[in-house]
């Protein structure tokens, strides 16, 4: 019945919203895992368990009954358990949150398994519909997913209460002919290229603010368009264009896609910023137009069981060799340079089944949601208009200038405390506490699969209505920012030499007493001659006259940078106007003073080192004139 297809695509697309947000947790979950084992040798035992529980959760798709009646119990069970599951992903506890992720992958793959065998053409629709809805919800967060938040869980209740329904009803009215073939497990490749496209959609295509990072364009245009993208496989006319018409049917239109989507990421990473963003917009149309090709992941082909494991084993690798293109410097150093070749890898695995000949030519294409489907349109684009109204930064109420200005400093460890609680809001506090003017930040994300593809930098300075200057240092999302509630009359970012994790240092020009003041924020490297090279090229930056540098330094006061800095006529506030210089690392019983805010031409008034613990750093923050 059409009204039962359209049910079946909500319920489809609510798997779909749960899957994204307990992707993002279980990949943030497991690098704080390892994370903590590379660095403190802890949680390994923890580590091995939670190794044991995803290869479970990779295995789940084996269970897909074969027999279209028991597919249909099994696609009921899973969407009650996935959406059980959900409900706990809301709650701040950092082991809770990652079983529950697992969990809910678990029964998500369970459900798409079941899903390909008896009614394939719903998925693409609800990858549509699922992935809207959370760019949605992020938008309004302002890339932080309201559905993460603490005080969501009353909601997802509610949410998760309306999936359990859906489910039981469609269960109820399913209509399973007694003929209907058994199903068997001939499309490898469809499930196989499921895996690749979840992660596409949740690092780059799906995640607005990592496509603006990653191209240096607007963040507010890659809502508008991104989010626009994601409704094409709803669009009837364009779908049955690409199902059944004959230019589409051939190996050179999809050749062409498969070469519009691998040439649009290398341009989109290696161009200027407008060419870059047009590129990306033509490889993350490209990548929804092969999805919806027959050959893809619509194609109407029984049982993807084996595929699906495979694919999101693939998924899982893809999303290790992305974070550790990041922190190569720690792990495996021939991970240097691989974000764009994980891209391309993953947009390969997405293409390929798209390069297949058509195994079901002269089959009748009906739209899932057809009958419903300008109604929901209708509430997408009004829910796209007011994604986009949030997304457009307002106007921060900034200061022309002081006379006495307070400047911080604060490494805010990618958005989380010690104990990998998500605390930016807790953050967000401890600078509103401090009262600082400009604030360097380090450890700053911007769209990482690792830390809930927040944009750090642009959360805090709309939550504080402050101007941020952002510089990436590692693969467009990882770097250093500057937070300012003073006007900026120029700004600038340059990359120090660096041959472990890569970093710069930013310059913002402020009006101080009634003159520029060019403050600047930078982070250095963790070992004695990687410092000595950065700070030699800092130092030559900054150049000569009246000048701050704040930043987590990973030097102490008996080190050579200190020693350094002193001799290029900068003050340590705290010796020099005799405040307590109190330790800020780690935050929880701090034992050393790594943290800094140096000061050439300015006397100190005051300085103090925050206790908040909302970081594994404690915030400094120095007034001076």
């Amino acid at each position: 019945m059409p009204e039962n297809r359209v049910w079946r695509v909500i319920e489809a697309s609510a798997i779909v919203l749960f899957t994204f947000q307990a992707l993002r947790v279980l990949l943030s979950m497991l690098f704080a895992l390892v994370y903590d084992a590379i660095f403190d040798g802890e949680g390994l035992a923890f580590l091995g368990f939670a190794g044991g529980l995803c290869l479970v959760m990779l295995c789940m798709p084996l269970l897909s009954p074969r027999q279209p009646a028991k597919i249909s119990r099994s696609l009921r069970t899973a969407a009650i358990l996935c959406a059980l599951a959900r409900v706990p992903l809301s709650i701040d506890w950092p082991w809770l949150r990652l079983i529950a992720a697992i969990l809910v992958i678990a029964f998500a793959n369970l459900y798409v398994a079941g899903l390909q065998g008896l009614r394939a053409r719903t998925l693409v629709p609800a990858l549509s519909l699922g992935l809207f809805a959370d760019q949605f919800l992020r938008a309004l967060g302002h890339t932080y997913d309201l559905g993460l938040r603490a005080w969501w869980w009353p909601i997802q209740i509610a949410l998760s209460f309306g999936v359990v329904v859906f489910a039981i009803r469609l269960a109820r009215s399913e209509d399973i002919a007694a003929d209907t073939p058994e199903a068997d497990s001939a499309d490898f490749a469809a499930g196989l290229s499921y895996g690749a496209a979840l992660f596409l959609l949740s690092s780059l295509f799906g995640l607005p603010n990592a496509a603006a990072r990653w191209t240096g364009s607007s963040y507010t245009l890659m809502v508008a368009s991104l989010m626009a993208l994601t409704t094409l496989p709803l669009w009837s006319h364009l779908t049955r264009w690409l199902a059944e018409g004959k230019l589409a049917g051939t190996f050179w239109f999809r050749a062409a896609l498969a070469l519009l989507l691998l040439g649009g990421l290398v341009l989109a990473d290696r161009s200027a910023s407008v060419i870059s963003a047009l590129a990306l917009l033509v490889a993350a149309a490209a990548f929804w137009a092969s999805l919806v090709l027959r050959s893809g992941l619509s194609t109407h082909a029984r049982g993807t069981r084996l595929g699906l494991v495979v694919g999101m084993a693939a998924f899982v690798l893809l999303g290790v060799c992305h974070a550790f293109s990041y922190t190569y410097a720690y792990t495996v150093a021939e991970f240097q340079g691989v974000g764009l070749p994980t891209f391309l890898v993953a947009a390969l695995l997405v293409v390929g089944p798209a390069l297949l000949p058509r195994r079901t030519q002269g089959e009748t294409w009906t739209p899932p949601l057809a009958g419903g489907a300008r109604r929901w349109l209708a509430g997408g684009f009004a829910c796209w208009l007011v994604a986009l109204l949030v997304a457009i930064p307002w106007p921060p109420r900034l200061r022309p200038g002081t006379d006495a200005v307070r400047l911080g400093t604060y490494n805010v460890h990618y958005g989380f405390d010690t104990y990998w609680h998500l605390s930016l809001e807790a953050q967000a506090r401890t600078i509103e506490e401090s009262d600082a003017d400009v604030v360097a930040l380090q450890e700053v994300d911007t769209g990482r699969l690792t830390s809930f593809g927040i944009d750090d930098a642009l959360w805090l300075a709309r939550r504080l209505g402050m101007q941020a200057v952002y510089l990436p240092t590692v693969e467009h999302t990882t770097g250093i920012a500057v937070l300012s509630r003073l006007q900026i009359s120029e700004s600038e970012g340059r990359l120090l030499p660096s041959l472990e994790e890569p970093t710069g240092i930013i310059r913002v020009t402020v009006n101080v007493g009634g003159a520029p003041l060019r403050a600047h924020g930078t982070w250095l490297g963790l070992s004695t001659e990687e410092r000595a090279r950065q700070l030699k090229a800092a130092l030559e930056f900054i150049g000569e006259g009246r000048a701050t540098l704040a930043g987590d330094l990973n030097s102490t006061p008996d080190s050579p940078v200190y020693a350094a800095m002193l001799g290029q006529g900068f003050l340590d506030p705290f010796i020099a106007g005799g405040f307590p210089p109190d330790p800020t690392d780690p935050a929880v019983s701090p034992q050393k003073r790594i943290d800094f805010v140096w000061l050439r031409g300015l006397q100190p008034t005051a300085a103090r080192v925050l206790d908040s613990l909302a970081s594994d750093h404690r915030m400094v923050v120095v007034e001076a004139h």
